[in-house]
């Protein structure tokens, strides 16, 4: 039994579950075939003779923090003869003599007192506003308002999680036929040239900010990936591509 697999394809005909159910007046007959190969590739992987166990994931070992001990050092005695000798402190000196009296003099007269007239207030400085700059999505700007669902990272924190979650160094190789259907289907608006294109110019990035501006101004508002349908499937899509640069 190959349990990787398996859990490969459990997850998938959960995703299409919860997806159709979202909408049960609309199934086509696609999306009842991709049901069904997705069955079939799962019978096949219970019944397989190679057994395929999920890799294990061993904790990284724990260092033991080392104690230093002090370093204590002996000071030689001080000899009687080095010892300083106490003398008797010497006499206060006399009180100063008292300062003598002098007659104060009268205070001098006030100064005449001026007025003076207020100059005059300054004219208020106008400052005209300045242009704003208009910031491209191709710089490493905040997500514009709405989208930020689309590529939120999860921590993994099940072993099936983290076993999703691993690098992958080929978009194309890695999106499986009936996949390349669904998101063909989903979030190109049945165009498969596009989707091609876009794989193909994914695959080209080297970090995944590129791909993310790529995505923006391309992708999530042409095909409406906001869409409660297709958020889901977008968001799953998203994932797979971070693996691309990890």
């Amino acid at each position: 039994m190959d349990l990787h697999k398996t859990k490969i394809y459990l997850d998938k005909l959960s995703r299409e579950y919860v997806r159709m159910s979202k909408d049960p007046d609309n199934i086509a007959r696609i999306d009842v075939d991709i049901m069904a190969s997705y069955v079939r590739e799962l019978y096949d992987a219970i019944l397989s003779d190679t057994v395929v166990a999920p890799p294990k994931i061993e904790p990284a070992p724990v260092r033991k923090p080392v104690v230093s001990k002090p370093v204590v050092i002996d000071e030689p005695p001080v000899p009687a003869s080095a010892q300083p000798v106490v003398q008797a402190p010497p006499p206060p000196p006399p009180p100063p003599p008292p300062p003598p009296v002098y007659e104060q003099a009268a205070p001098p007269p006030p100064p005449p007192v001026v007025e003076e007239t207020p100059a005059p207030a300054a004219p208020p400085v106008v400052v005209e506003p300045q242009p704003q700059p208009v910031v491209s999505s191709q710089s490493t700007e905040p997500i514009p308002t709405g989208m930020e669902v689309l590529f939120e990272e999860r921590q993994a924190k099940e072993l099936s999680d983290k076993l999703s979650e691993l690098p992958i160094a080929d978009l194309k190789k890695a999106i499986a036929l009936n996949d390349r259907l669904l998101l063909t289907r989903e979030l190109f608006a049945g165009d498969g040239q596009a989707f091609e294109a876009a794989i193909a110019t994914l695959n080209g990035f080297t970090h995944f900010s590129e791909a993310k501006n790529y995505l923006i101004d391309n992708c999530v508002i042409r095909y409406g990936w906001l869409d409660k349908k297709r958020v889901e499937e977008a968001k799953h899509f998203v994932r797979l591509i971070r693996r691309r640069y990890k």
